[in-house]
């Protein structure tokens, strides 16, 4: 295939695109980070994303609050298990910008 007829972008260009319907996961991490420094009344950057929650004070109510407040600020469905799963803001961000397995 030459070039001229070589369509779309570079395999390189679509591995840093975020997944369609999905939130960027810096946003992700960034919101988190803003709801644990208003949960905790500290500046954001006091808030390491790389801490697990449970050391941030999350606790089971807490996981509630912010399943709800993920799902209603980026659109996306939130579960416990989801937070459970992906313990820090960093790997929650991760996750919900993770593409979606087949079939879901």
């Amino acid at each position: 295939m030459n070039q001229t007829q070589q369509t779309g972008p570079a395999p390189a260009a679509r591995a840093d695109r975020k997944p369609p319907g999905r939130p960027a996961a810096g946003a992700v991490t960034a919101w988190v980070v803003a709801f644990l420094a208003e949960i905790l009344d500290v500046p954001a950057t006091d808030v390491d994303p790389a801490t697990p929650l449970d050391e941030l004070g999350v606790d089971s109510a807490t996981t509630l609050v912010l399943c709800a407040g993920l799902a209603a600020e980026f659109g996306v469905p939130v579960r416990p298990r989801d937070v459970l799963d992906h313990f820090t803001a960093d790997a929650l961000g991760r996750h919900l910008a993770a593409p979606l397995p087949a079939g879901v």
